[in-house]
């Protein structure tokens, strides 16, 4: 089947003029374009252009200026215009996809020209000459062809409001030709109809801008003020960063006609005096005002569908902001609710609550990362969709989606949808971009739970994004929770899940050190569930298309275990410490790594029957799993025993097993944790030294500790006053006790021990947060 490519879209070259005045045509921005932000670098860039253009007229006269390509929905009713006022719209418009920036400044422009035109013309009214009279005729004639790219008239009524600003906003304003309906509130929008209504009612003074406290308001408020400094610099030559060619030679080139004689003997007089100014003044806007619409070009692509004008767009676009899947999104949620009940809805509570979050990143580049992560985890926690990143895919998928449910009559459906994307932006905002360490984000929502916490902190330093979507379905029944009593199950689900979820990842890639697929294993959970051994756990995703999602700790925590069974043949304890011990974990996370030894030796004393092992004692007599000692740079780095690379002190043939294998001084049994100084003393120094460092460091009364300090010069440990002040100042460390003790030569065998030891903590430890 061919392809009516004519039926897709239209390209047209038009001059900026032409453009604007075409057919009673106006234009129409959408409510997902972003304001109006164009500042004095970007206006700047566009007075050099059209200066450039200029001087090249007189060896190029056909020189032009392409200022960029306008993509424009042709809609002559936009969707989001009131029924009522469909008879009362401009012969024809167009919808701005791209190119509001550069239209709305250029009309802003024309309309500083019209203003110092006029105005400047009645300051020269009693003037005499065949020069001024010429001077005049051409100026009227450019003030009406000025006129006419920023309005346009309707109807036939001598009232002001048949006159209708050329550009408005969604929402902001309406065009009609009767005063009740009429409504321009929109920055862009607002500034045209004052300037309409001062110059049609007949005032002759120039045009003075009303002041406006709104933050918009103030941004466009500020580009025209920036605006009238510039083309009031130009066309009197006193902008020293924008140089006007001759006006004689650029009158000739523009108009491929020279100048009258009257006309050309009154400019080259060097009188100089104000109305000399003046006429010069004029004559130079008139010939910035004829290039700028004129020699100014466009490529005008008009499509007929929305979807393919945001696409087009998004393919030309190389260095603007791109539209977000979610302020396209905007328009249709207005137009379910309708025009003038959704300021009232839940729709706008939920389409604001997302605003704001997004809106906390100041940088455009941030903004768009954090929207495009919002969307992929909410697909993945609504319908159980891998959303891929191409704004194109986002846009249709929550196109679609929302559109499924806008078929049907109730409306609540798609608030609800809206509000699970809210959910998702909540979630985001308050915990997963908290400020790190802060349990304040946790305790507003009545969670005490220590040991979530610390699991979650670190999901949050690997950036486990993943696991956003599932843990988003609990925090959401949570968050509806309508009854105390409910709220508190559910808070505890959500806790359960947490913990469920740590658990699960730390076993996965503690046992095999990479993620091997894990971000697959929790997608099938939300999109399809789990079945295995006679086991059906449905999915979690809120909607997906094998029916309604489940949420239960119970179901989870099952789908949990037999995807570590199934995928991650780990049935028991026994499978985990095979795998876990033999892994060389620091060569693939440093933060699993330091979570695995939290694990480890959380309320474990020394195994008096090894030395250099651990055995579980009695709850707190050592708890690790603390926000405190999560954040306490005393458990910051990780250390090894036998050092990374095999130096001098450790060349001994003893120490031949250690480096036998390359991943043995990687995996569990080699390692520890210490403050950043500390390690950094140890580095690589001998067992001999390490060993009674290590008992300093652990050493638990102040006498052991200074007759440990006094040994080190007696075994010929020397160090530089830093190390001996860090020393001096270190705080007990209990992580070392077990390797401090260990009496007899650092090994391979005493490694691999020792890691066994360590995982058969780790799983008992973990198998609390999973398997019950």
């Amino acid at each position: 089947m061919s392809i009516e490519w004519d039926e897709i879209f239209t390209p047209k070259a038009h001059s900026i003029w032409h453009f604007l005045v075409e057919g009673g045509q106006c234009c129409y921005i959408p409510p997902y374009q972003r304001p109006y932000s164009w500042d004095d670098k970007n206006i700047l860039r566009l007075y050099e252009d059209v200066l450039r253009g200029i001087r090249h007229l007189s060896s190029r006269p056909n020189t032009i200026n392409f200022i960029g390509t306008i993509i424009a929905l042709e809609e002559n009713i936009p969707q989001t215009i009131e029924s009522g006022l469909h008879s009362k719209l401009p012969g024809s418009v167009l919808t701005i996809i791209d190119g509001q920036q550069r239209l709305c400044t250029i009309l802003l422009t024309n309309i500083v020209m019209h203003d110092n035109i006029r105005s400047t013309l009645k300051q020269l009214d009693e003037e005499t000459g065949e020069h001024f009279e010429w001077i005049r005729r051409k100026c009227n004639k450019l003030l009406s062809k000025l006129r006419n790219t920023y309005l346009m008239e309707k109807g036939r009524s001598i009232d002001i409001h048949r006159f209708y600003p050329r550009i408005i906003r969604a929402y902001s304003d309406t065009w009609s030709y009767n005063q009740d309906e009429a409504k321009y509130k929109s920055p862009i929008a607002k500034i045209i109809w004052e300037y309409i209504c001062s110059t049609e009612s007949g005032n002759e003074t120039a045009f003075v801008l009303e002041k406006h406290d709104d933050v918009q308001h103030k941004v466009i408020d500020k580009a025209f003020r920036i605006i009238q400094k510039k083309i009031n610099g130009i066309c009197n030559v006193i902008d020293d960063d924008l140089d006007f060619p001759p006006i004689q030679e650029s009158y000739k080139a523009i108009k491929g006609t020279s100048l009258p004689d009257a006309v050309l003997n009154y400019i080259d007089d060097e009188m100089n005096d104000e109305h000399h100014q003046k006429f010069c003044f004029l004559l130079r806007t008139m010939i910035f005002a004829l290039y700028l619409n004129d020699h100014n070009a466009t490529a005008v692509i008009t499509t007929y569908k929305e979807d393919d004008a945001i696409d087009i767009f998004e393919a030309l676009n190389t260095t603007g902001e791109p539209l977000t899947a979610f302020e396209t999104l905007r328009t249709k949620v207005i137009e379910r609710e309708g025009l003038k009940e959704y300021k009232d809805s839940d729709s706008f509570h939920h389409i604001a609550a997302i605003e704001s979050y997004i809106n906390k990143f100041s940088k455009t580049a941030d903004r768009q990362k954090a929207t495009t992560d919002m969307l992929i985890h909410f697909a993945l926690c609504e319908t159980g969709y891998r959303l891929e990143k191409p704004l194109t895919h986002q846009r249709r998928y929550l196109h679609s989606e929302y559109d499924k449910l806008t078929e049907d009559e109730d409306i609540n459906k798609n608030r609800s949808f809206t509000h699970s994307l809210t959910i998702v932006a909540s979630y985001l905002n308050k915990l997963w971009h908290a400020k790190k360490g802060d349990s304040s984000k946790f305790s507003s929502l009545d969670i005490y739970d220590e040991e979530a916490i610390v699991g979650y902190e670190m999901l949050r330093e690997l950036n486990h994004s993943i696991t956003i979507a599932p843990l988003s379905r609990f925090y959401q029944e949570m968050l509806v929770s309508e009854t105390e009593k409910n709220k508190k199950e559910k808070t505890n689900d959500f806790v359960e899940a947490i913990k469920a979820t740590v658990a699960f990842s730390i076993l996965w890639r503690g046992s095999r050190g990479g993620t091997e697929n894990i971000d697959s294993h929790y997608r099938e959970i939300m999109k399809s569930g789990i079945s295995f051994e006679n086991s059906n756990i449905p999915p979690l995703a809120r909607n997906p298309e094998s029916g309604f999602g489940v949420v239960s700790t119970t179901n989870y925590k099952t789908a949990l275990q037999l995807l570590l069974k199934k995928k991650g043949d780990i049935g028991n304890k026994e499978d985990w410490i095979k795998q876990a011990s033999n892994t060389d974990i620091y060569n693939y996370s440093k933060i699993i790594t330091r979570f695995l030894i939290f694990c480890a030796s959380d309320d474990t004393v020394v195994d008096q029957t090894g030395n250099e092992l651990l055995i579980r004692g009695r709850k707190g007599i050592n708890p690790m799993l603390t926000l405190n000692n999560w954040n306490d740079k005393a458990y910051l780095t990780v250390e090894h025993v036998a050092p990374q690379s095999r130096g001098a002190n450790w060349n001994a043939e003893n120490f031949d097993g250690i480096y036998a294998d390359k991943r043995t001084i990687h995996t569990l049994g080699n390692l520890t944790l210490l403050p950043k100084n500390e390690n950094e003393i140890l580095a690589n120094r001998s067992w001999k030294h390490k060993r009674l460092m290590y008992r300093l460091l652990s050493a638990e009364t102040t006498e052991e500790f200074d007759n440990l300090l006094n040994q080190l010069q007696e075994v010929g440990l020397t160090l530089s006053k830093r190390a001996d002040q860090v020393l001096v100042n270190a705080k007990y460390l209990p992580l070392c006790k077990s390797i401090a003790l260990c009496e007899d030569d650092w090994s391979r065998e005493i490694i691999e021990d020792r890691s066994k030891c360590l995982t058969s903590l780790i799983w008992d430890r973990l198998e609390e947060w999973l398997f019950t």
